[in-house]
């Protein structure tokens, strides 16, 4: 295993404690309450053989996929930000990743953490001697999301490839984005919406997305993994950023923005699947529900 790659800073406190508390508790009803095949119904597996052939098979040859997203290319084709994706959202990998983000179980984790891998490995690519570490720099949940599942799927499954070597050598898991803070009212409006099975972003176009998610992350001022105060520790750094569904990319695009602000060098982004841009719309609002 390379020593970049066994390495990975997380948050520290209470919000680990929670998030991996809550993805153990996760695999651990997976085991002694009734389950079915995520994909097909079939019982008694959370991924049947047949699904899990058909999963690896439509993740077996990640591929670029920023064309997908109209936020990441120009009017003339251009590309903003380029991305990879281990496969189309659809079939097998939708309702794997829909039934992981929703219960969480470790069969699927381990599916979806080798096709997060293989994406990732695509979009570094192969080390070149005396080039600095990569940064794979995951999306943060939504406090949201977080209420409602009790766990961050995305951040379990940097935390599963990390645990079985097989992040892309010379790269490190850094969190080094955030949501920005908001006042007491927007926490307590979002901590309603995620008791009531409600989304904050369901019906808005993509304009309005793009206008709500814009300045809603930032990078890491304090409790950084460099313990500074500052962003300096960014400035510099090659970055590869790291999400689960491509949709429009508003989100990468933020995600973008706000690492290049401190200073980091964004490379591109890997994802574990891409919505077709006909159908990015449509499931935007879907995603906006269980992000």
């Amino acid at each position: 295993m390379d020593s970049a790659s066994r390495h990975v800073d997380r948050p520290r406190g209470w919000p680990r404690i929670l998030s991996e508390a809550g993805a153990a508790l996760s695999g651990v009803l997976s085991l002694i309450v009734p389950v079915e095949c995520a994909s097909c119904g079939l019982p008694d597996a959370a991924l049947c053989p047949r699904c899990a052939r058909a999963l690896r098979d439509a993740t077996a040859r990640p591929a670029r996929c920023e064309h997908r997203a109209p936020a990441l290319v120009e009017h003339d084709g251009g590309v903003l930000l380029a991305a990879v994706a281990a496969g189309s959202y659809r079939a097998e990998l939708s309702q794997v990743l829909l039934a992981y983000k929703r219960h969480g179980a470790a069969r699927l984790r381990a599916e979806l953490g080798r096709a997060l891998g293989r994406s990732l490995r695509a979009a570094v690519g192969s080390p070149r001697i005396g080039e600095r570490e990569v940064l794979l720099v995951p999306v943060p949940t939504s406090g949201t999301a977080y209420v409602r599942r009790g766990f961050d799927p995305l951040a379990d499954l940097l935390r599963w490839l990390v645990r079985h070597g097989l992040c892309p050598a010379g790269t490190r898991v850094v969190p080094a984005l955030a949501k920005r803070r908001r006042g007491w009212s927007r926490v307590l409006r979002d901590v309603a919406l995620a008791a009531s099975g409600g989304s904050g972003q369901k019906g808005l176009g993509r304009g309005q997305r793009r206008a709500r998610l814009a300045g809603s992350l930032v990078a890491r001022e304090r409790g950084s993994p460099w313990g500074s105060r500052d962003w300096r520790p960014l400035r510099g750094r090659r970055v590869v950023l790291v999400d689960d569904v491509l949709t429009t990319g508003s989100t990468l695009r933020e995600a973008a923005r706000a690492l290049e602000e401190a200073g980091a060098v964004v490379l591109g982004a890997a994802v574990i699947a891409a919505v077709p841009a006909p159908a990015a719309e449509h499931a935007e609002e879907q995603k906006a529900d269980i992000k």
